[in-house]
């Protein structure tokens, strides 16, 4: 399957233990292959196959207890999917 990077806006991280708990539960996502979360920037990039859609990393992000939205690179803007 074709790898895609998806990036999210992460709201709510304020430590390491935070990037750690990010980490850890969009990697818990089927079909998630590599994570980096940057704590200065509030972002995460996944590295996912078509398993893992949108919605469900920002779901596991959200049972996590950090609220997300996806990052428009181009626009710099959030654009909030959870809805």
């Amino acid at each position: 399957m074709a790898q895609r990077n998806t990036v999210l806006n992460v709201l709510g991280m304020s430590c390491g233990s935070c990037v750690r708990h990010v980490t850890a539960a969009l990697a818990a996502v089927p079909g998630v292959s590599k994570v980096d979360v940057q704590l200065r920037s509030g972002t995460a990039v996944i590295e996912h196959d078509a398993k893992a859609t949108t919605l469900q990393l920002i779901e596991a992000l959200r049972g996590a207890g950090y609220e997300s939205s996806v990052h428009d690179r181009v626009n710099g803007r959030a654009t909030d999917l959870s809805t």
